[in-house]
């Protein structure tokens, strides 16, 4: 079965909605960004602030983008990468007031005001910056020239690919329902079966054979290996409804953590709203792993099932 794919529609409102806040949203983070990578002189804590960062301004502008009603995929991350552009300018334009002792900030503000964000006087830092560095990886050996600049390329690589992944993350594999202008939301409670996903059960739903989901035994989440069904549908309508199938592995790390694999086997199959009842149907009365299976099925929400015996109690 084919699965859904966005239609391109890019609403101008939106487009300009998410264009707007984005880049007011990174202006002000890389103010925050450059003033906290110049005063909390610990490499690793940069490192992480370079990847926070990217990923706030893309999270701001994935969240504008799907409140703006932009389906396209591509032009999302278009929209990320020019509010990460808008960040780093940012960024670079607060670097000298950064450079500044605290209890000299206000004068050297009041002496230059904003022209330290003028493209010539971020040109003429970048310069200076490249013959005498302005930190390091020990003390008092600051990083210059080509190692320096090829520091900043690759800030500036990661901040851009931050942006762009967590702003199309947020709209990638969201449906949207054309006639009724809504996204598409996942119910609250997905469906869990046993199995590891490359059962003869798990093809058959993937072919639309939905009735085969009785047959399979349901799971609680703690076992080791188990599939999660997800249902979406219109909040507005029936007619736009999905389904995603992920196979799930509990895992235990060296120090007893746990921690979960996923693995996709389905995303955004369409469905009927006859099949979301046949999915439904098929979930309430699978058996619950280790019990009989007492359910004969020909076709799941048709008369001919017989639900199991144990499920009701005289």
């Amino acid at each position: 079965m084919k699965a859904y794919e966005h239609s391109g529609i890019v609403p101008v409102s939106g487009a300009l909605m998410t264009l707007g806040a984005g880049s007011l949203a990174a202006l002000l983070l890389g103010v925050v960004y450059t003033f906290a990578f110049y005063h909390i002189l610990y490499v690793y804590l940069n490192v992480l602030f370079t990847f926070g960062f990217g990923a706030a301004v893309g999270w701001t502008v994935g969240f504008v983008a799907r409140e703006g009603k932009i389906r396209n995929v591509p032009v999302v991350g278009g929209l990320a990468l020019v509010a990460a552009f808008v960040g780093l300018y940012s960024a670079w334009g607060t670097t000298a007031y950064a450079l500044v002792p605290s209890s000299e900030l206000k004068q050297f503000w009041n002496d230059v005001g904003l022209f330290p964000f003028l493209p010539h006087n971020i040109a003429a830092l970048m310069g200076k910056l490249y013959s005498v560095g302005s930190w390091g990886m020990t003390a008092n050996a600051p990083v210059h020239g080509l190692p320096l600049v090829a520091l900043w390329v690759i800030e500036a690589g990661i901040i851009g690919a931050m942006a762009i992944a967590m702003s199309v993350g947020q709209i990638l594999e969201l449906p949207f329902c054309e006639p009724c202008d809504e996204w598409v939301v996942a119910r609250a409670e997905p469906h869990l079966f046993a199995g590891q996903g490359y059962e003869a059960a798990w093809s058959d739903v993937k072919h639309g054979a939905f009735e085969s989901l009785a047959q399979t035994p349901r799971a609680s989440g703690d076992e080791t290996h188990y599939v999660r069904v997800t249902v979406s549908t219109c909040p507005k309508c029936d007619a736009s409804n999905y389904l995603s199938v992920v196979a799930c592995e509990n895992r235990v790390n060296p120090k007893g953590g746990r921690y979960k694999v996923e693995q996709k086997l389905a995303t955004n199959i369409p469905l009927t709203a006859a099949q979301v009842e046949i999915v439904d149907a098929a979930a309430f009365i699978a058996p619950a792993i280790g019990s009989e299976q007492l359910v004969s099925c020909q076709s799941v929400g048709s008369a001919a099932i017989e639900e199991p015996a144990n499920r009701f109690p005289d």
